[in-house]
């Protein structure tokens, strides 16, 4: 039960491991999806505003290029400088636009949109802030992007935009310069593409590091008047992002991809998304802090967590209630585990465990087992229901009887035990055979009044065993000797352990001779008036290696109470059939074969059919078989027994009744068996030269045979005048010493051809 409870726990924290395992695996995947729904986004909206700057661009390159070429188409545009409405009209409808200007490719404006000063307007190619971008339009074939600045008149941000114009040799003709607005009404320049305090969307120059355009809380001029990202800055993070990206940044700009990295920008930890735009050599960059990100997993990690402990407190919760019940029913099963269910005493388990307590305290005890007679007569009789309620009547009473200090176990079906620390073996002995007595007076069980007797033995720790085992077997070799004469009390004696060990190893050699064959077969002759051998008697015998010749009396009682009687029984019809078959061969000439069936080997259900079955397979008639019997088979199921004689009988096989006289009811039985043979028993037969009622029994016996129409055979005959007494009597068949004594089937082969050729 300790092992159930900690497996109970055991399996909770198992449960709860992998609670957490999941939880954790939960959490881990929960927290990877937040991740990739942010890089998706990020992903998405780079793509998104890169896409379309890169349309404004190309389109405002295309204008550039148009307007400049058309400016040029007209005459002596490259000379003196001038305002020209006509740019204005272009202006009108492209609102991004902020101005125009034709320059020469000294970097002299000369044509400019009326909303422009000419005068102001500096030198491009010699004032510091518009020179870089305008040399590099000048070596470009595509628009170029100047910084971001701020245009004072116009209270605006303005990215500079410059395209060359070339003749058909390449050569620059002018460039063609103009200014986007960064705040423009449905602009893509709009400072509302970002989401929130976290998030920020720019372009980001690539030749100087400065921010062309920048989508995010608080955005302030600096931001693009100075360079975001110094370049020995930049060098370090790229050899980050490239050791993160499994690529150099060279590949990510040549393949104009967007791609995701994390970054780490003043303290804070970013997750960004970036394209970069080869022609105009931007980096589009949609980026957001991983606090918000944080944030969220941590409400989801809080809501999980929070379920997590509401299902462990109901699994807790649970396994409590069970755990209590386990308790409830752990002590319900240890009470019931020692306990007998039908009377409530000790049962085996608890009185070995009470047993066990007193050993090692060297405690002195006295064990009494105590063993109803003939119990199982009760059930055949009158039901399994009776049998219960006769236990229970035996266990009350002998609750009764037993002292309060000892304690009472029922050990088997019909078996119960006293432990107690009385030692005095006289006064144990006195008190055992008074407990005999009250035990058989008659119990009242329903309508029943049953006469019931108990046999009982004794043994004392550690006088008759100084270990658990050997002292109750000790009570048990008592009970035994006890039980021989039913209704006794029987004290250990250390012979009875010889007896013991004599029968446990005569059963142990009965099985080896079982399997090795060393059991044999001889037969008595019966004779009749002549003296001529009219039947046999098969009678088993055995020679061990080890214990030398064993009685039958022994070994067939052994057989009966080890289960080895059907085995032994078999040997015994299937030897004596075969031999008997080979014998007639030799005689040519049929006579009775009789064979003595136990109860036990009677009561098989397949016994007629395995006589059956020898015969034919020896091919001998059925009516050439006696089968003798005693009257201790019709003890309990005579319905039954009676239903296998009479399927005997139809099949031509005869019954015989053998030990006639020698019991109670062996003339009522006569009444209601279909008998064939009467056998008279050996003990009137010695004495019936000297006792005039040993004589007088044995002539109504004579006469009971004759009555009935029933062969008689008188066996143990040994004189001459016992076989005349008998011959004078009506006795026709006779069997005994004074004949033959049982000999082995070849010597009898030897003897009936001799007397057949006589």
């Amino acid at each position: 039960m300790a092992i159930l409870k900690r497996n109970l726990w055991t399996l909770f924290g198992v449960i709860l491991l992998f609670g957490l395992v999941l939880l954790g695996t939960v959490l881990f995947f929960r927290w990877q999806g937040i991740v990739s729904d942010e890089e998706q986004y990020q992903t998405a909206r780079v793509e998104l505003v890169a896409q379309s700057v890169g349309s404004i661009l190309r389109t405002q390159e295309l204008v550039l290029d148009v307007i400049g070429r058309e400016l040029l188409n007209q005459n002596d545009m490259l000379s003196g400088t001038r305002q020209i409405p006509f740019l204005d009209s272009i202006l009108a409808v492209n609102p991004v636009l902020v101005g125009f200007g034709l320059a020469r490719p000294d970097g002299t404006l000369v044509r400019v949109s009326t909303n422009l000063d000419l005068v102001s307007l500096p030198n491009l190619r010699s004032d510091p802030a518009t020179r870089e971008s305008f040399m590099q339009a000048l070596s470009s074939e595509s628009m170029v992007l100047g910084r971001t600045y701020f245009v004072d008149a116009m209270g605006a941000w303005v990215i500079p935009i410059r395209k060359a114009i070339r003749s058909e040799a390449g050569e620059v003709i002018a460039v063609m310069t103009a200014g986007m607005r960064l705040d423009g009404a449905n602009s893509v320049f709009s400072k509302t593409l970002h989401d929130g305090a976290s998030d920020n969307v720019m372009l980001l120059r690539e030749t100087d590091g400065y921010v062309q355009f920048m989508s995010a809380e608080g955005v302030a001029p600096q931001q693009y008047s100075q360079i975001r990202v110094p370049r020995d800055e930049r060098e370090k993070n790229r050899a980050g992002f490239e050791q993160e990206l499994g690529i150099s940044v060279e590949e990510v700009m040549r393949a104009g991809e967007s791609v995701v990295v994390r970054t780490r920008q003043r303290g804070d930890d970013y997750l960004t998304a970036a394209i970069y735009n080869k022609r105009y050599e931007l980096w589009t960059i949609s980026e957001t802090r991983f606090a918000p990100l944080y944030r969220e997993f941590f409400e989801s990690l809080l809501q999980y967590v929070l379920a997590f402990l509401v299902v462990g407190a109901a699994f807790y919760k649970g396994f409590r209630i069970i755990d209590s019940a386990e308790k409830k029913r752990r002590q319900e099963l240890s009470y019931l585990s020692r306990h007998d269910d039908l009377t409530g005493l000790l049962n085996r388990t608890g009185l070995l465990d009470r047993l066990a307590d007193l050993l090692p305290e060297k405690k002195p005890f006295c064990l009494v087992v105590v063993n109803i007679d003939n119990f199982k007569g009760i059930n055949d009789r009158f039901g399994l229901e009776t049998g219960d309620e006769t236990l229970l009547a035996f266990s009350r009473r002998l609750g009764e009887l037993v002292e309060s200090r000892d304690d009472l176990a029922r050990l088997s079906g019909d078996e119960f035990a006293i432990v107690t620390p009385n030692i005095d073996l006289e006064a144990v002995e006195e008190a055992c055979v008074s407990l005999a007595s009250e035990l058989s007076r008659t119990f009242e069980v329903g309508r029943l009044k049953l006469h019931v007797t108990a046999s009982i033995g004794v043994a004392c720790f550690p006088d008759h065993g100084d270990s658990l085992s050997k002292v109750i077997r000790s009570a048990h070799l008592a009970l035994y000797e006890a039980k021989q004469s039913r209704n006794d009390v029987c004290t250990y004696r250390t012979e009875m352990e010889m007896a013991y060990l004599r029968r446990l190893s005569v059963e142990q050699r009965l099985r080896y001779g079982l399997a090795s064959g060393s059991l044999y077969m001889v037969y008595q002759p019966q004779v009749n008036e002549a003296q001529k051998t009219v039947g046999l008697e098969a009678l088993v015998r055995w020679q061990d290696e080890e214990l030398g010749f064993v009685s039958p009396a022994e070994f067939v009682e052994v057989a009966e109470k080890s289960g080895l009687m059907v085995p032994l029984g078999r040997f015994v019809v299937e030897t004596s059939i075969r031999e008997y078959s080979l014998l007639r061969d030799v005689i040519g000439r049929s006579i009775d074969l009789a064979i003595n069936i136990s109860v036990i080997q009677f009561r098989q259900p397949d016994f007629v059919d395995t006589v059956l079955k020898a015969l034919e397979v020896h091919d001998v008639s059925p009516g050439e078989l006696v089968l003798e019997i005693t009257e201790s088979l019709f003890m309990s199921d005579f319905d039954k027994v009676l239903k296998t004689i009479e399927r005997l009988r139809d099949y031509g096989i005869r019954i015989s009744m053998d030990d006639f006289g020698t019991g109670y009811s062996s003339l009522s039985l006569l009444r209601k068996l279909p008998l064939d043979e009467l056998k008279i028993d050996k003990s009137f037969v010695d004495t019936i030269l000297e006792d005039e009622k040993a004589a007088n029994m044995i002539r109504s016996i004579i006469a009971i045979a004759q009555s009935h129409s029933m062969e008689l055979v008188a066996e143990g005959v040994e004189q001459e005048a016992q076989v005349r007494a008998l011959t004078e009597m009506g006795c026709r068949r006779f069997q005994g010493y004074y004949f033959s004594r049982p000999q082995a089937v070849d010597s009898l082969k030897a003897d009936l051809a001799l007397a057949n050729s006589g």
